[in-house]
């Protein structure tokens, strides 16, 4: 009985060293389901069908049985994934069944067959009535169960050798389909954090725009692959009057509400970011720079004619120059953005409110 016992909690390190392993590929994906890509889902079978076979070939052999968590990959593939998920999984788990198998001793490969078939007709017609919760994992865990206990039954010598390993069965099945869920929710809702915090690091924090290290990584981006671009660079002309006036909270609220306009009229495609105080820049990926200066125009007279808001003060306006450039007027992208600061520069030399492009200098 020990021995039974030591046995199955190798199997239990498998699966869960396995999980660790093989869905890594799997933690940026948002959610997986059974209406999920094709391409997900045949992973995720692929996945639990590798872990599945791992598990029965290091089975416990008890008379005629062979004992392991196979039940919990196949519930979990299903669950995450669907029919396409549990059926490659079905055809791991009866693949290396049949590698163990002696030669004429199929009776337990035939009923493993029968069991997984079962359990995924029976899951298909469960999830039309179930939530995606634990409680419904661990039901399907129990009908795999279900149909497990006979086959245990006619595979072992004696009533009382079927006893002897029934308990440690159940107990671990339970364990590992419990263990496992909640291993994959964890494993995801700390990948998700990773990634805010990577998102985070990338963001402006009174803007939630672009800060200057996420423009500067997707110009160095540009240059890496040779990306063709236009570039906008928005500075707010006397912008320190707008701190004088109505203080740091009156201008960290203009800048705010011309983020919003930023994103509002710039295209899906492009990068707004904020490059360091007023001043912000518009990444236009594939546009020609006379595309850029209409569009850097059409953001101008947004703002000009935008009632910027604070408190309890009189509504009021404030105004844009603009510079722009497209790669076409640099070897790299950093000489880009030189050329349309340089833009910029001569639109406020020249009465600011304006848009100028480098080529109109």
């Amino acid at each position: 009985m020990l021995s039974q016992f030591n046995q199955f909690l190798l199997n239990f390190s498998l699966l869960i060293s396995s999980l660790l392993f093989a869905f890594l590929p799997l933690r940026h994906t948002e959610r997986i389901s059974a209406t999920s890509p094709i391409r997900t889902r045949l992973t995720v079978g692929l996945i639990a069908g590798l872990i599945g076979g791992l598990l029965v070939l290091n089975s416990v052999t008890y008379d005629g049985a062979k004992i392991d968590l196979r039940l919990v990959a196949l519930v979990t593939a299903f669950y995450y994934g669907g029919w396409v998920s549990g059926g490659i999984t079905t055809v791991a788990i009866i693949g290396a069944r049949f590698i163990i198998t002696p030669s004429g001793a199929y009776e337990g490969l035939i009923l493993t067959t029968l069991i997984c078939i079962a359990l995924l007709v029976t899951a298909s017609i469960y999830r039309r009535f179930a939530s995606h919760t634990l409680k419904d994992y661990l039901i399907l865990i129990g009908i795999g169960i279900g149909y497990s206990v006979p086959a245990l039954y006619l595979l072992t010598e004696t009533f009382t050798r079927f006893l002897e390993i029934l308990l440690v069965y159940i107990i671990f099945i339970l364990l590992g389909g419990y263990v496992t869920y909640r291993f994959l929710q964890e494993l995801r809702r700390h990948f998700q954090f990773v990634q805010a915090q990577q998102e985070l690091a990338l963001t402006d924090g009174l803007t939630n725009l672009a800060n200057r290290r996420k423009l500067d990584e997707t110009l160095a981006h540009y240059d890496q692959y040779g990306y063709a671009f236009s570039v906008l660079i928005v500075d707010i002309d006397f912008f320190k009057s707008v701190n004088d006036t109505y203080g740091h909270d009156g201008g960290d609220a203009v800048l705010r509400q011309l983020s919003h306009l930023l994103q509002h009229c710039s295209p899906d495609e492009a990068l707004v970011g904020r490059y360091g105080g007023e001043e912000f820049v518009v990444l236009l990926p594939d546009m020609p720079l006379k595309e850029a200066v209409r569009l850097g125009e059409t953001i101008r007279l947004a703002c000009a004619d935008q009632h910027f808001v604070f408190s309890t003060y009189p509504a009021f306006h404030v105004t844009l120059s603009i510079g722009a450039a497209s790669s076409d007027q640099g070897e790299t992208s950093f000489e880009v953005v030189q050329k349309a600061d340089q833009s910029l520069y001569q639109a406020k030399q020249t009465g600011r409110n304006k848009v100028v492009g480098c080529s109109e200098e």
